[in-house]
């Protein structure tokens, strides 16, 4: 054990933990119960020590080892638990502002109150549980082993005709109007059908979709775009980075309060002057002037239609010049462009 910890540069204690953690199973002599490290449990560790140092915890290592033999599922897992260390460092951070402002406003004042630090952990609270109470009810996953490139409009059905949705996306890509070698970003991508118009353009194209399945079509069908792992509310992504946000049939699937939420991260992402164009199943009026002639008066329980004057009114808060544009009956595109 300690020449194979010396050869690995950790120590002895270190091993010893793995092998607790049942992360390796070294071959043990009967008589002494020496350990004896092959070269496979020694390339198993070194893998381990690796994915340790880049913040992964040990239970994502242990599924990412367990299809290390695989090397597409193995990169699922990493990405997986990239997007889950981003979502941390993105609270972490937010708490780090909140606490900073929150110390700020007691040395302004003289002294420290304390309902304005319960406000502030009141607020980081709230969207800690916002970020955590997301998940696919859906089942995009399994959507997109059964109709592949064809998914996102399945789940459209009996709501907008495929010629619709493709309409959408061109419209989508025309406001965005992508240039050559511009850093660009798509939110909630699926099976890359807007993806595909956008890198056509000549863009620099990230993506970011929830399902493992439907991120796997995308970068079989564009392995020149950086596909990652992640969600709306908590994007693995680095701040003032993209010159373009496009987001399309994705903002439906999230709540009132996610939206906002999602809202805050493209503001977080884009570049200052940087255009933002998000479109889908989105009412051009508030929720009070839907009638049941509206076809998104019929939506499915478990989707969240759009309304353009709210997150208007938010972009506009921070800035931001925008512009609506009905498309269809059920879509409308709103374009914003920050300042």
């Amino acid at each position: 054990m300690h020449e194979a910890a010396k050869q690995l540069g950790v120590t002895p204690r270190t091993l010893r933990f793995y092998e607790e953690k049942g992360l390796i199973s070294p071959y043990k002599a009967a008589e002494n119960n020496y350990r004896s490290y092959s070269d496979g449990d020694l390339i198993r560790l070194r893998w381990i020590i690796s994915l340790r140092e880049l913040g992964m915890p040990l239970s994502a290592i242990q599924e990412a080892l367990n299809v290390l033999h695989e090397p597409e599922a193995f990169i699922r897992k990493v990405d997986g638990a990239r997007a889950s260390l981003y979502e941390q460092w993105i609270t972490a951070t937010k708490s780090l502002q909140a606490l900073d402002e929150t110390i700020i406003a007691w040395q302004r004042s003289g002294e420290a109150i304390l309902t304005q630090a319960e406000s502030a952990a009141e607020e980081m609270k709230h969207n800690r549980i916002l970020r955590a109470s997301w998940s696919d009810r859906w089942n995009y996953d399994e959507m997109a082993l059964s109709y592949g490139y064809n998914a996102p409009i399945v789940t459209l059905e009996g709501v907008l005709s495929e010629e619709q949705y493709h309409h959408t996306l061109l419209k989508t890509a025309e406001w965005l109007d992508p240039r050559g070698e511009e850093l660009g970003l798509e939110l909630g991508a699926g099976s890359g059908n807007l993806s595909v118009i956008l890198a056509s353009a000549g863009a620099r194209l990230t993506v970011i979709e929830q399902s493992a399945e439907m991120l796997s079509i995308l970068r079989e069908r564009l392995p020149q775009v950086d596909a990652k792992q992640g969600n709306l509310l908590a994007l693995p992504l680095a701040a003032q980075s993209y010159a373009f946000i496009g987001c399309s049939f994705a903002m439906h699937h999230l709540t009132e309060s996610q939206q906002l939420l999602a809202m805050e991260e493209m503001d977080r992402v884009l570049l200052n002057g940087g255009r933002l164009v998000i479109s889908g199943l989105m009412a051009e009026h508030d929720e009070s002037q839907l009638d049941s002639s509206n076809p998104l008066s019929a939506y499915p329980a478990n989707w969240m239609p759009l309304f353009a004057p709210a997150l208007a009114h938010w972009l506009e808060g921070r800035g931001y010049s925008t512009i609506s544009n009905r498309i269809s009956p059920s879509t409308c595109l709103l374009y914003a462009s920050k300042p």
